[in-house]
């Protein structure tokens, strides 16, 4: 953005029109002019173009020129050339007029010619001024812009991230009430490891990313705690690719997957089945597999089955990578496959 202001518009008067009387002055002082008629000649246009330019931007400042169409625009920008271009001339003639009364009348072309020079003047000044005006106020409605779309985003991402929670402690809390009357102790155990879990959850899906390595511990604790209930009928086996602890990825993304896989996989099947979890890095992209054994359903039956997680992770994705991260659900030899990848 180009800086405005009364400050900013007061150097550029000074700077500009002390240009012009500069060139003037060595332009007449190479020709010979007498000292007083050049002195004149560098003088009057810089204090006449100067208040001239002043008093007109006070004039069309508060127009509402900026909502006019091109065309209206660019009229103005002629008119008002030529009017500033004619009253300049007959200020700079009155002024010479007065102060060499025995110079006598400028003749035609020597009017015309000096017509021409400060018509160019006159009319790149104001295509200057509205340059910098149009190119400011498309600047700033492109940060406004912006602003929105980003305060749009981070109310998206608050209000999903407020799903996790009542989710998350929503199923634990029925794998804990599963387990107090079969098995008080172990129902105990799960209480323990499910406070350490709820104390990441709440201090962690406030932050738009984590470490893998965190993601990956909370893994842990709940696969531990899942396996209290299921026992044996839970299996899990993760494979980490070396290297990539510190990569950051949006956080709950993994437990999500991993708690969709046991709740609509391992838990559906009597004899239960296996967990894996596969990360690894392909090309530019970060790949976080979770396969569960069981089978997916039709895809009309998919998305009221799949519930809060799958959905949530889908959107906090498309937001926080603009579209360029993934989420695909898909069924390979009795498993189902959740894959999801990142750009690195």
């Amino acid at each position: 953005m180009i800086k405005t202001g009364n400050q900013a518009f007061w150097k550029a008067q000074v700077l500009g029109w002390g240009l012009i009387a500069g060139s003037n002055l060595t332009a007449q002082a190479m020709a010979g002019l007498p000292l007083k008629l050049l002195l004149s000649n560098a003088i009057l246009p810089f204090i006449v173009g100067f208040l001239l330019t002043t008093v007109y931007r006070f004039l069309i400042r508060d127009l509402p020129w900026r909502r006019w169409r091109f065309r209206q625009v660019f009229l103005l920008l002629i008119v008002s050339t030529f009017l500033l271009t004619g009253l300049f001339m007959g200020l700079i003639l009155l002024s010479i007029y007065v102060l060499f009364p025995q110079a006598g009348l400028m003749s035609l072309p020597a009017f015309f010619s000096n017509f021409t020079i400060f018509f160019l003047v006159l009319g790149l000044w104001n295509l200057i001024y509205f340059w910098i005006h149009y190119f400011n106020n498309w600047n700033r409605a492109e940060i406004e812009k912006w602003q929105l779309a980003a305060e749009m985003k981070d109310a998206q991402l608050g209000s999903l991230k407020a799903q996790i929670n009542p989710h998350f402690v929503f199923n634990a809390l029925n794998n804990i009430r599963a387990l107090i009357l079969e098995d008080p102790d172990r129902a105990r155990d799960m209480l323990l490891n499910f406070s350490d879990l709820f104390r990441y959850s709440l201090t962690h899906t406030d932050q738009l990313k984590v470490e893998l390595e965190e993601e990956i511990d909370i893994v842990n604790q709940y696969l531990e705690l899942a396996s209290i209930q299921y026992e044996d009928k839970l299996r899990y086996q993760l494979d980490i690719e070396e290297g990539l602890q510190s990569i950051q990825i949006p956080p709950m993304v993994l437990q999500l997957l991993v708690e969709n896989a046991i709740k609509h996989g391992i838990s559906q099947k009597k004899e239960g089945g296996a967990v894996s979890i596969h990360i690894h890095q392909q090309a530019s992209f970060l790949d976080i597999i979770v396969k569960n054994s069981g089978r997916l359903l039709n895809s009309a039956q998919l998305g009221e089955k799949l519930g809060v997680g799958l959905e949530n992770i889908r959107k906090r994705l498309d937001l926080i990578y603009n579209g360029k991260a993934s989420l695909e659900v898909k069924e390979e030899q009795e498993f189902v496959v959740a894959l999801i990848k990142i750009p690195l």
